[in-house]
Parts: structure tokens; C-alpha cells; sequence
């Protein structure tokens, strides 16, 4: 008989189906309620985003499960891979990138919320992830130290391309990028790096996400992109 854990976790996968076996284990690894003690475990498994912090003028949420998913699955993350994250938020979908690259591979997430990259830490060091390292910045700047990435992803909306990040993805890396726009909702684009450095959009989706944020946080210039 499934516990009621394992029943919130089963509506999650179904709505994500179809997922990789990998992506799967992953989610089973490190449990989205255990990332956001703050909330029910029916509340950590419902699918829509759920905020993290919302102090004037910043905002951040954990995003609906089942589109986490969906993303890492089209990510096509293999063992060995780099990956740099824009956004760590809880941690979760840092963990879960960890997961799928193996010890041979390594995640950089930049966070620009000081209180957010320290609690985003704390859950890789309690749950003994050592190939993934949370710090505090501008995410819109990449990250040299484990350049060239294999992925790059993007957790936040922005209307201005990261050209300086996007120059630190691999010749045929993919990148996810949350492109805003003035329709009211916002578009993920799976984009692949091709052989003369220029952008090709390999799929489109229309989806929802709050706006990345510039500069550290405790920066009074700090703002929306």
C-alpha cells in the first residue's frame, strides 16, 4: 500500500510523463518536501510554484514540480556533465541536476539572494552533495571556474539574452532560457550552441517565471533584468 507521500509523489510523475528512468530516480532521491520544510508535504507536492521569498523588491519560487521535471528531461543531462544554474532558490532542482551528472560531473549555481545561496548550501551539504557548489552573484554573468558548460539553465525570466553566459556553453551545448515578453507570459527555449557560436531554438514553450534579478541582492541597485 503506497504511503501518502508516495501518493503525492506518483500525481507529480504523472503529470510529467513521459520522464527518462533517470530523471525518475532523481526525484526519488531528494524529495521535494524535504527542500521546503516550510510548507505540507501536500502543499510541497501540489503542482504549481511555490514562493521562497518575497521581500521587497525581490521575489523567488520553487517551480511546479512537474515542469522541473519536464525541463530536466529535455536537458538530457549524461554523467560527467558541467552545468551552470542561474537561480538556486531551495536547492532542489540543483540536487537533482547533481544526481543525473554524477561524481564525474559538477553543478555551479549562482544565487543572488544572500539568504536564499545560503540555504540553498546548506541543503547540498546536509543531503552530502559534493559535486555541486552554490554561489552568491550575478547568475546573468556565468561562472569561468567550470567553463565551458555542457548546460546552462536558466530558473528566472529575462527580456535580454545573457550573451556573456551564453560564450561560456560548448560547441553544441544546450542552454534553457526563460524568454520574457510583452504577451503576458513568458516562453522557455531549449537552445542549442552551434558550430559558428549562433543561437538555434530547438523547441518552445510557453510558461511562467519570476524576472531574474541583477547584482547581489543586498545591492541597492539591485534589480529586476
Amino acid at each position: 500500500m503506497p504511503t501518502r507521500i508516495e501518493q503525492y509523489q506518483k500525481r507529480v510523475l504523472d503529470k510529467a510523463l513521459p520522464l527518462s528512468e533517470k530523471v525518475v530516480e532523481a526525484f526519488y532521491r531528494y524529495p521535494r518536501h524535504l527542500c521546503v520544510p516550510e510548507y505540507t508535504v501536500a502543499e510541497a507536492y501540489s503542482d504549481h510554484p511555490l514562493l521562497l521569498w518575497n521581500k521587497p523588491p525581490f521575489l523567488s519560487t520553487i517551480s511546479q514540480p512537474s515542469f522541473v521535471l519536464k525541463i530536466l528531461d529535455m536537458m538530457n543531462l549524461q554523467k560527467g556533465h558541467r552545468v551552470f544554474e542561474l537561480g538556486s532558490g531551495s536547492g532542489w532542482n540543483t540536487a537533482l541536476m547533481a544526481y543525473l551528472v554524477g561524481e564525474e560531473g559538477k553543478v555551479v549555481s549562482v544565487e543572488v539572494i544572500p539568504e536564499l545561496a545560503i540555504r540553498a548550501q546548506k541543503y547540498l551539504e546536509q543531503n552530502k552533495i559534493f559535486n555541486a557548489l552554490v554561489k552568491l552573484g550575478d547568475g546573468f554573468e556565468g561562472d569561468t571556474s567550470e567553463a565551458p558548460y555542457d548546460r546552462v539553465i536558466f530558473t528566472a525570466g529575462s527580456a535580454e539574452f545573457p550573451n556573456i553566459l551564453f560564450d561560456q556553453l560548448k560547441i553544441g551545448g544546450l542552454m534553457i532560457f526563460v524568454r520574457e515578453n510583452d504577451l503576458g507570459y513568458d516562453f522557455l527555449e531549449l537552445i542549442e550552441k552551434q558550430e559558428d557560436g549562433k543561437q538555434r531554438v530547438l523547441e518552445t514553450i510557453p510558461c511562467s517565471f519570476v524576472s531574474v534579478i541583477r547584482k547581489s541582492a543586498g545591492d541597492a541597485d539591485a534589480s529586476p533584468a
